[in-house]
């Protein structure tokens, strides 16, 4: 079946064009949200959030346009990543980006660009003073909401995303410099 006839059975709830979706697009739907979580998530964790995207897929067929069955997939797969990645308590003071993982290593030459990258990100942060090094860790690696980090740091809601916003255009800046 191609994805328009799995489209059309998932909108009639046939049991048989969700289980093919699942049995094509699990390794998909595994390798979003794996790299979503950057290592934070275990084997179970990214088993249980590929679950609930199919379960969610399977719980909303009609909101699936003609055509897009793969780009629904990967949307739905990374706002559950990022569901599941906010429900891990970071450390209460989060200082030092070396705690998070960027990505794994596919080959040797990633693994050193990723490196490279892990390594200009850490100096550019370390030129954050606080809170705003723990605003951009909980913001963009932890993937928790403004409203949420104000809360946890006890700031207004519109320091929070000033904060994120003057740190986006840092960041852009620094690594512009270094080639980005």
């Amino acid at each position: 079946m191609n994805d328009t006839e799995l489209l059309q059975g998932l909108k009639k709830h046939d049991e048989s064009a969700i289980e093919e979706i699942m049995e094509r697009y699990t390794p998909y739907v595994s390798t979003i949200i794996y790299n979503m979580s950057k290592g934070k998530l275990s084997s179970p964790d990214i088993e249980e959030t590929a679950a609930d995207v199919f379960f969610t897929i399977w719980s909303a067929p009609d909101k699936i346009a003609e055509g897009s069955l793969k780009g629904f997939i990967a949307s739905v797969a990374k706002n559950k990543a990022k569901e599941k990645i906010r429900q891990i308590k970071p450390k209460d003071n989060i200082m030092d980006i070396d705690d998070v993982v960027l990505a794994d290593e596919y080959s040797l030459s990633d693994s050193i660009d990723n490196k490279v990258l892990q390594q200009d990100l850490t100096d550019a942060l370390d030129q954050f003073g606080e809170p705003d090094k723990e605003i951009v860790i909980r913001y963009y690696y932890y993937y928790q909401t403004a409203p949420k980090i104000a809360e946890i740091l006890d700031m207004k809601l519109e320091a929070v995303k000033s904060k994120i916003k003057r740190a986006r255009t840092k960041l852009k800046s620094f690594l512009k410099e270094r080639g980005y």
